[in-house]
């Protein structure tokens, strides 16, 4: 790896560790700077601001987590473990991503939040479609499901899967910003009705797509609620 690719990589580091630990709203610039012991010429060289390091962040995380989702998927993968499997890597609710997700939220109810939003969506789509496409093909051929245009049905499967851990993270920070506790069985209610959707748009067997359990959901709704207080 080239020197300068070296130092872009050691300045991504230092800026999601801080952004982690004090938030990203609460971290300038000069404070990555300070951390690393080097010059504003050197960030500027490699990124244009701070929005555009943590939109960098984005896709290295979502790369990272989609190559440890594919290792995990074999040729004796059924079809149905293999959706399951890609859908989940989607949505970042456990594991290491429920992490990085805390370290998003704020950011989403922020002038940046748009932006980063789109971002990480769109990557996600990017590394999954031709993946969940392929597993579809594979799953109409084994009469498992009923796609007519896997890549069109991949398609719109992922922007489902998007807006459905996103509706739910809303949901939370809104109850957050009211001062009110959710509901878990709120958000289950909106995870059957996301799901059914899924498997109808693939023709699926009812029950056969795993988005989030409830103690997922539980475990999710209390880590926002002591991040947010934060």
């Amino acid at each position: 790896m080239k020197k300068g690719e070296l130092k872009k990589q050691e300045i991504l580091r230092t800026a999601e560790a801080r952004f982690c630990r004090d938030g990203y709203e609460k971290t300038s610039i000069q404070d990555i700077l300070d951390d690393l012991h080097t010059s504003k010429g050197s960030f500027y060289h490699h990124f244009v601001s701070k929005e555009a390091l943590l939109v960098e962040i984005c896709r290295n995380r979502a790369a990272e987590y989609s190559e440890q989702v594919f290792l995990r998927i074999t040729d004796e993968t059924s079809p149905s473990d293999r959706l399951n499997l890609l859908i989940n890597g989607m949505i970042p609710f456990n594991g290491e991503k429920i992490s990085f997700l805390l370290m998003l939220i704020p950011v989403f109810s922020g002038p940046e939040g748009v932006t980063i939003r789109n971002c990480y969506a769109n990557e996600l789509e990017r590394l999954y479609g031709g993946e969940i496409a392929k597993t579809l093909r594979k799953g109409t051929e084994d009469d498992v499901y009923a796609c007519s245009d896997p890549d069109f049905s991949a398609r719109m499967l992922t922007l489902l899967v998007n807006h459905f851990w996103l509706e739910i993270c809303d949901q939370v920070l809104q109850n957050e910003a009211l001062g009110r506790n959710t509901d878990p069985g709120d958000l289950m209610k909106m995870t059957d009705n996301y799901r059914r959707a899924m498997e109808r748009l693939i023709s699926a067997p009812y029950g056969s797509l795993d988005l989030i359990s409830l103690p997922e959901v539980q475990t999710l709704t209390e880590q926002i609620h002591l991040h947010w207080k934060k």
